[in-house]
């Protein structure tokens, strides 16, 4: 476990603690507009859940493959009500904040926040680029991570993209995927979205991976808690404050869920090839249109 006593504490703490402060304090004022209705979002939390926990004793487990997709989906039942009480929630709180985030802070201030929360995951890239022997992103999460850390400020500018540096997003799901272990069925986890069996297994590693979850600070022994809680918190927000057009997107699809699974599904297996096309099975059969048209030349001239 890393400790770091009353004159060693590291300087980027003080900097990220000021720009999780400003962005509080920027998503509190944010808030005011629901404060009001606290007590409708409230019921309706509430209410989810009561509803959440009655319909998933009903859930079906039957083999449901969408045949469109390949995806898995024997949970469908208990993933349809799962997927309701995350979009009554979000409605309810979350999607008001996050608009209230967008329209109250800056977007430079909006960018510095996200540069941070990406800088401060960087260690966690690096581990599973690592584990996947990929040696030119484990190079460049590391050359990204020390340049923003330094020149960028704790990262809050992202010098190193502007030097032309790649960034890679890795995960421990993606890690898995790498190694050839399969997705499992489609899971919806409670307010953390569209995930699978492999991916759950690996959002519990990448936290394990993370050298934040064992920092310890011997002059504020409450403070790990404090930049775990203002890091979830930021993190909720940036990330649904830059998904309020893809979300409008997917909740006007005739079928949201379905839409959501097969995206999801897709978007998982382009990260685990780095963005490559898959192969083509059939790329090395030969053409048969070839042989037909030699042998429907063959047939006339024998007739000739």
């Amino acid at each position: 476990m890393l400790c770091f006593g009353v004159t060693d504490r590291p300087p980027y703490v003080d900097i990220y603690l000021f720009i999780e402060v400003l962005a509080l304090k920027a998503g509190q004022a944010a808030h005011i507009c629901c404060l009001q209705h606290t007590e409708v979002i409230m019921k309706t939390v509430v209410s989810a859940l009561i509803a959440l926990t009655t319909l998933t004793a009903c859930a079906t487990t039957q083999d449901t493959t969408d045949t469109a997709s390949g995806v898995s989906d024997p949970f469908e039942g208990f993933n349809r009500n799962v997927y309701a009480f995350n979009e009554a929630v979000d409605k309810a709180a979350i999607e008001p904040v996050a608009r209230g985030y967008r329209a109250v802070v800056p977007e430079p201030a909006r960018d510095g926040v996200h540069n941070v929360l990406t800088n401060i995951r960087q260690p966690v890239v690096f581990a599973n680029s690592m584990l996947q022997g990929n040696a030119q992103a484990s190079a460049d999460t590391f050359g990204r991570f020390l340049i923003n850390s330094t020149i960028g400020v704790a990262g809050i500018f992202d010098v190193a993209s502007t030097l032309g540096v790649t960034e890679h997003n890795e995960d421990f799901g993606q890690t898995l995927g790498v190694w050839g272990v399969e997705p499992g069925p489609f899971l919806v986890l409670p307010l953390l979205g569209p995930s699978n069996f492999r991916d759950t297994f690996g959002i519990a590693t990448d936290r394990a991976l993370d050298p934040l979850t064992w920092t310890e600070f011997e002059s504020d022994p409450d403070l790990d808690d404090h930049i775990a809680v203002g890091r979830t918190v930021l993190g909720l927000i940036d990330t649904r404050a830059r998904l309020i057009e893809p979300i409008e997107t997917l909740r006007s699809q005739p079928e949201p869920y379905i839409a959501l699974r097969r995206n999801y599904s897709s978007q998982r297996e382009a990260a685990i090839r780095n963005g490559e096309t898959e192969a083509d099975p059939y790329q090395d059969l030969p053409d048969f249109d070839v042989y037909d048209e030699e042998s429907a030349e063959g047939t006339g001239a024998g007739d000739q």
